[in-house]
């Protein structure tokens, strides 16, 4: 049999406007995220089971309460992902831009102390926590690697979706959901939830089972501290929201 067309193909949700009708007061990011995307998000929502509450929740955790910049989507770049699908055979060269735990004497591990370097004299730099800095390991990574490597091996939007699950959102290539997602939050509100619909996740936030969530949306590595803060965050969305939530 076959199911049903993933939210971005769904005619029914076209007129659906970005934005919601009722608006929160403050300056709270989960506040200004609601008031950007929360027309869709709640319609979603209701498609799917989820409670607003926990689908934002999700979206300020990932994106670390980043706002959307028009052609630049929240990024971040994987160094280890991309010594697994281009430094293993390319050594050297990897080496000489990028760090990354448990490698070449690195403590930690692989998903942390990520550095880089534009050339072999230059001090090491760590590249998460700033979106400038980010931007520029990825553009480092395609110099060496192309686009489609590079953005196989970062994480795209509010949601964070790496750019290796592009077919499990329905595109073609990782540079093809990175360049959708990089237009309008509205091809990121979608692919959050046929993620979580392919992944079969959608049960776990509807039962609010966090940690049950993060080991399959963030890996069983990170799926305790992930769970925590996806739960306070989602204390804090039921209070703003209200009887929206």
């Amino acid at each position: 049999a076959v199911g049903p067309a993933p939210f971005r193909d769904q005619q029914a949700l076209a007129p659906v406007r970005l934005e919601p009708r009722r608006r929160l007061s403050g300056d709270s990011s989960l506040a200004m995220t609601w008031n950007r995307i929360g027309g869709l998000l709640a319609a979603l929502c209701a498609a799917s089971g989820i409670s607003p509450a926990a689908a934002l929740a999700v979206w300020n955790v990932e994106c670390g309460s980043l706002t959307f910049i028009r052609g630049k989507p929240v990024l971040r770049f994987e160094a280890h992902i991309f010594f697994t699908r281009w430094g293993k055979d390319h050594e050297a060269l990897f080496d000489r831009h990028f760090q990354f735990g448990g490698r070449g004497g690195i403590d930690g591990e692989r998903w942390k102390q990520h550095r880089f370097r534009m050339n072999g004299q230059d001090a090491w730099r760590r590249f998460h926590g700033d979106q400038s800095t980010e931007y520029q390991a990825l553009g480092l990574a395609e110099k060496l690697a192309g686009r489609e490597t590079a953005s196989l091996c970062a994480s795209f939007g509010g949601p964070q979706i790496m750019g290796f699950n592009h077919a499990v959102i329905g595109y073609a290539t990782a540079l093809a959901m990175r360049q959708a997602l990089a237009r309008t939050e509205r091809w990121q509100v979608c692919g959050f939830f046929d993620f979580c619909a392919a992944k079969g996740i959608i049960e776990a936030l509807r039962a609010a089972d966090w940690t049950a969530f993060a080991t399959v949306y963030n890996g069983p590595g990170n799926a305790t501290a992930y769970a925590a803060r996806i739960a306070e965050a989602h204390a804090e969305a039921c209070r703003l929201l209200g009887d929206l939530a």
